[in-house]
């Protein structure tokens, strides 16, 4: 069974969120020379319909992946945001850690490129889980499940990873 840093939580309300995403979305817009098109809240700290972590999940879109290297280093780390390196494809995921010790992740940000179908597959999901009843508790089910049947975080978020494609899939068609 997976251990979670970070227990499932449901929520009541998404306003706790809303401010720390706020501040997520004022610095990445203005920092200098920021690559930073769009910001968008997503996941289930922008919703309440279903058990989530208590991550922020920030989706971002860039001109190019080129562009975010320059924000990197020289400034999200000191906002305590690291790119975390797991071989992702065509996207990049950084995360902000509460602290370096625990590493009890804040905000979790999604990057891709602008008019990029991993964009649209993305914008997708998220109103797939926002409007659709039927996805919203299946997606719920399968949360718990997988979280029962992973042996580690990262098997946790590839299974995650595949639902969101299959799902994506189905509704292409």
């Amino acid at each position: 069974m997976l251990k979670l840093l970070q227990p499932f939580i449901q929520l009541q309300s998404s306003d706790d969120f809303k401010p720390k995403f706020k501040m997520i979305q004022q610095l990445l817009l203005e920092l200098l020379d920021s690559p930073v098109i769009a910001v968008y809240h997503i996941g289930g700290t922008k919703q309440t319909h279903y058990s989530t972590e208590p991550i922020i999940d920030v989706l971002v879109t860039v001109k190019s992946l080129h562009d975010i290297t320059s924000l990197d280093e020289k400034r999200l780390n000191y906002h305590q945001i690291y790119r975390l390196h797991n071989g992702y494809h065509k996207k990049i995921i950084m995360a902000q850690f509460q602290d370096m010790v625990a590493l009890n992740q804040i905000a979790r940000l999604h990057i891709v490129e602008q008019n990029n179908q991993m964009l649209y597959d993305y914008l997708t999901v998220e109103a797939l889980l926002t409007n659709d009843t039927n996805i919203i508790k299946t997606f719920e089910s399968f949360k718990i499940e997988a979280l029962h049947n992973s042996r580690s975080i990262k098997d946790y978020e590839n299974q995650k990873q595949k639902w969101f494609q299959q799902l994506i899939n189905k509704h292409k068609k």
